[in-house]
């Protein structure tokens, strides 16, 4: 069992959280950076990595020891994706093991049934996961989501589409949000269903996105989808609770991957300008250089102990709304201003492609949209002044 006792003062998490990061940055090192550019979004390697994550330990730190888990907390999972964004691979192969973090709404809804039938497969890297939230005409605003679940007999009956879906494409388990009850006002008629990706009438269809070439993300439309009852995910009408403690975390992880990335392009860049030659010298002995990185280490410091501030919060049961919209949007749009800073300093090398620092910009972007816009953050934290 994973102990509540804390490292140090210098870190938020536990002795424990910090071996599983180990774990985490010693698979990444060994069996995906020397690698990962062969990975295309469907070959077979992505299963090979999934259940290899597994063996080591990597998936399912939610799952509680009585389900055959390791009893963590979900900050397992922020550890998981600033690990996974402060390596190469992130920025081609995207999100990969962190839509692991789906499945902790089984835990939301107390739904220990299907906890107990698919707790092992998840452990076992047998099953990917993603959760279908996100519509055509309802992204940051989840509440105007128009897919439907009809309840007929001892079935549900699911129709809608879903689009922008991390491993949607691919993955093996879809938790999706419904209207169970089309008429009830706002959040009051959502529910979550667990839907087996094999079912009748689900078809679906990778989208190509500006960044991340070899990851996944996908487009899922249901067409008259039955699954059992059995498959609701807490109770109807009772997805908005669920959503918000799985979002909450989901905004602290995104928060941990924008510091990742600004560490990484940080580093990356530093090591250039001290061996890039322009006139005679250095590009890091030119002030603005100098000054420009200065800054730019200032606010990815800044960004760290603002993050780290959160995950206390978080493991002391005090952390607000409020407070997972301001760290996930300062993060964030810290995260750009770094990243840009630091490809300018690449000049025409950091255009191309090939170039590591190319790819980290164009993957950062989607950091300030997804999880929830920077413009519907500043609108949750303005509603609690």
């Amino acid at each position: 069992m994973i102990a509540n006792t804390t490292l140090s003062d210098e870190t938020p998490f536990t002795e424990e959280e910090e071996l599983y990061r180990n774990t985490v940055r010693r698979f990444i090192e060994r069996e995906i950076e020397p690698r990962y550019l062969d990975i295309t979004p469907h070959s077979d390697d992505k299963r090979a990595l999934w259940r290899k994550a597994a063996a080591a330990g990597i998936l399912g730190g939610w799952i509680p020891e009585e389900f055959g888990g390791p009893g963590a907390s979900t900050l397992c999972n922020v550890i998981l994706s600033y690990e996974l964004s402060r390596s190469p691979v992130y920025a081609t192969l995207g999100s990969l093991f962190t839509t692991d973090l789906a499945g902790s709404v089984l835990l939301e809804g107390k739904a220990h049934a299907l906890l107990h039938k698919w707790a092992p497969k998840i452990l076992a890297g047998e099953v990917v996961q993603c959760f279908a939230m996100t519509e055509t005409e309802a992204g940051s605003d989840a509440v105007a989501i128009r897919s439907t679940a009809v309840r007929d007999g001892d079935e549900y009956v699911i129709n809608g589409s879903k689009v922008y879906i991390t491993n949607g494409d691919w993955a093996d388990l879809i938790f999706i949000t419904v209207k169970t009850d089309p008429s009830a006002p706002g959040a009051r008629g959502m529910s979550v269903i667990l839907v087996e990706a094999d079912r009748p009438g689900i078809t679906r269809r990778g989208t190509k996105t500006l960044g991340f070439p070899g990851g996944n993300t996908g487009e899922l439309h249901f067409d008259n989808v039955r699954v059992p009852v059995d498959n609701l995910v807490g109770s109807e009408g009772g997805a908005f609770k669920m959503l918000m403690a799985n979002l909450g975390t989901d905004r602290l992880q995104l928060a941990a991957r924008a510091l990742g990335q600004a560490e990484l392009a940080f580093d990356l860049t530093l090591d250039y300008v001290k061996q890039r030659k322009v006139f005679g010298q250095t590009l890091f002995d030119f002030q603005n250089t100098q000054f420009k990185l200065a800054e730019a280490k200032t606010e990815i410091e800044a960004g760290r102990a603002f993050l780290h501030s959160t995950v206390r919060k978080v493991r002391a049961g005090t952390c607000t709304d409020m407070d997972g919209a301001m760290v996930k949007l300062w993060l964030c749009e810290m995260s750009d201003r770094v990243v840009d800073t630091c490809l300018q300093l690449w000049g025409g090398a950091g255009y191309m492609d090939e170039m590591p620092i190319s790819r980290i910009y164009t993957s950062n972007r989607v950091l300030r949209i997804y999880g929830g816009t920077s413009e519907i953050m500043k609108l949750i934290i303005a509603r609690k002044l």
